[in-house]
């Protein structure tokens, strides 16, 4: 039985998201041992397709009705086929480092963006109780994922990647 998420403002949860993916950033740039900065991106992996679908599917169509956010779209997908570009890459790979700097940026402008342009709008556009109700349906979404591993042991499987599986389990679809 899963339990039922708390109810919380959008705006707050998905701060919380932010802060979350900040501090696995920290963490990579903390580690040396190459097995553990990939665990580290599979997390990061993880969190940033689950926002990115939980975005997608719950805020940015309140999002397109009250303003538009279609940079801040733009980067999650950016995030996202950086994702899969790592998912393939070894973590002693001279490539890998760059790309998951590459991830840092770009989601780093996600956050920014939202903070401090869509976050402000939503909380003078929409009542108390639309970010609370959305919030809701976010944290449905954040607490289907946190109970599958992060890494299924038989791999990615053909042309499928970890953030192909986190999108897959989210919606039951592919990109």
């Amino acid at each position: 039985m899963t339990a039922m998420p708390e109810q919380h403002d959008v705006v707050d949860l998905l701060t919380a998201d932010h802060r979350a993916v900040r501090n696995l950033f920290e963490g990579y740039r903390a580690a040396t041992d190459p097995e553990q900065r990939r665990q580290l991106v599979d997390r990061m992996t993880v969190e940033v397709v689950r926002h990115s679908v939980a975005e997608e599917v719950h805020l940015y169509p309140t999002v397109r009705k009250a303003l538009l956010a279609d940079e801040e779209i733009e980067e999650l997908t950016e995030a996202e086929r950086i994702l899969s570009d790592l998912d393939a890459v070894d973590p002693r790979d001279q490539r890998f480092d760059p790309l998951v700097r590459e991830l840092m940026d770009v989601v780093s402008m996600h956050i920014r963006g939202e903070e401090d342009l869509v976050f402000p709008e939503l909380r003078e556009r929409l009542t108390p109780e639309e970010r609370m109700a959305l919030g809701l349906r976010v944290g449905e979404a954040t607490a289907a994922v946190h109970s599958v591993p992060p890494v299924s042991p038989e791999g990615p499987g053909p042309g499928r990647t970890l953030a192909d599986r986190v999108r897959e389990l989210l919606t039951g679809r592919t990109r």
